[in-house]
């Protein structure tokens, strides 16, 4: 018998599937994802079992961070106010996300909604980065993006001390933070995660978020450019 979790679990595969085939699959992937989340929404608040309720709140981290990358794709292939439309959409979802990973109750330990939440506001708002002020952007939530910027790695760095010390997703969103915060250069940021030798996948997934980043008009553009040509060149190797 299936229990919720196991019907969770189906729905991202599903949405997943969807995903991957592009703009068609794209708003079937997302009402996958919206079932998964009312689903996991209605288990938590309806459980008062710790080890269910961290289960739960689990699913809706990865749950919102898959609608984000949905959004996200999403805005890749599209032009102008649509573009701007799915990025603010990515954002709040990732913004949702991070509630549940964030929260202490729960003991989540990741940082895909933590360091994905700024990216995309960087995406939406250049300008952003270059600013102690709180960016204002209709449909999500004011913050300070290079305080943010900092408050991220520092959570990211605690985490590689700990529980994720070799994770080298923790390692490739650390290298990006710094560079985008333009404190570190890129081949100095990356070296952990290059010495780790991750598999290609890893490669192609930080590949995908640096591009879009790098051809921004903003100061690091040269750094997250440097970035994308040595990751590039370490997977061509890897592939040859």
């Amino acid at each position: 018998m299936s229990t919720p979790i196991d019907h969770i679990r189906e729905l991202k595969t599903g949405a997943k599937n969807q995903r991957d085939r592009g703009l068609e699959g794209y708003p079937s992937a997302l009402e996958m994802l919206g079932d998964a989340i009312e689903l996991a929404r209605k288990e938590l608040a309806s459980s008062t079992v710790a080890e269910r309720r961290i289960a739960m709140a689990t699913e809706l981290s990865d749950c919102f961070g898959l609608v984000g990358g949905v959004q996200r794709r999403w805005a890749d292939e599209a032009d102008g106010g649509a573009r701007d439309q799915h990025l603010t959409e990515a954002a709040s979802a990732y913004d949702q996300g991070f509630v549940y990973e964030s929260d202490p109750g729960f003991g989540i330990v990741n940082s895909y909604n933590l360091v994905n939440r700024l990216v995309v506001r960087v995406l939406l708002a250049p300008q952003a980065l270059a600013s102690e002020a709180a960016m204002q952007l209709p449909g999500i939530a004011p913050l300070k993006l290079r305080e943010e910027l900092g408050n991220a790695a520092t959570t990211v760095r605690r985490q590689l001390a700990g529980p994720r010390r070799g994770d080298y997703w923790a390692l490739v969103d650390l290298a990006l933070l710094d560079v985008l915060s333009g404190r570190v250069a890129a081949r100095v940021a990356y070296a952990d995660f290059l010495a780790l030798s991750p598999p290609d996948f890893a490669y192609e997934s930080a590949l995908g978020g640096l591009r879009p980043l790098a051809e921004l008009p903003i100061g690091v553009a040269p750094e997250l450019k440097a970035a994308v040509a040595l990751l590039q060149a370490r997977l061509d190797e890897l592939l040859a």
